[in-house]
């Protein structure tokens, strides 16, 4: 816990380029505040900075998937988009992420990419509202993958001994 504290409240001080004791003061309140947040909606679950230390090569990996993700999809949208061809469409796609935080991280991840927003997971499927070229079957089973294959790999599924 104190970890993700010192983690957030850096990250808030390294953004906003200042370190005036309010400044610091508002982003400790901040960083406690989430991660309080955090420890009562998913209940049960390590923390997830803990999780992220122990595999930073994972985290890598996950951010450059994110990364590539984004520029394909980028350059896509925009070739569908001045075409003239786009056409909205929702699907159910399956996901095999168990854990909660690994869960919010690939619907929060899928929304990021350009052309895809994440609506609901529920019972294992993921609703997105995906933009692609009329008659095209377009690349959201390999974002989801692609992305799901990563984040299982930086945040496997816990075992007992493991909390």
């Amino acid at each position: 816990m104190i970890a993700a504290v010192i983690l957030l409240a850096g990250g808030w001080l390294a953004l906003s380029r200042t370190v005036d004791p309010l400044a610091v003061a508002v982003a400790v309140c901040a960083a406690v505040l989430a991660v309080a947040l955090q420890h009562h909606t998913f209940p049960g679950t390590t923390s997830i900075t803990w999780r992220i230390v122990r595999r930073p090569h994972h985290l890598v990996l996950f951010v450059g998937t994110v990364a590539w993700r984004l520029v394909q999809s980028t350059l896509y949208t925009s070739r569908v988009i001045l075409t003239g061809r786009e056409e909205g469409r929702i699907v159910a796609i399956p996901t095999r992420i168990v854990d909660p935080i690994g869960a919010l991280l690939l619907s929060h991840t899928i929304t990021l990419t350009p052309s895809t927003i994440s609506l609901l997971l529920e019972d294992g499927l993921l609703y997105i509202h995906w933009l692609r070229a009329r008659g095209d079957r377009g690349d959201w089973r390999g974002i989801k993958e692609a992305l799901e294959f990563r984040l299982a790999r930086l945040l496997p599924e816990e075992r007992d001994g493991d909390r």
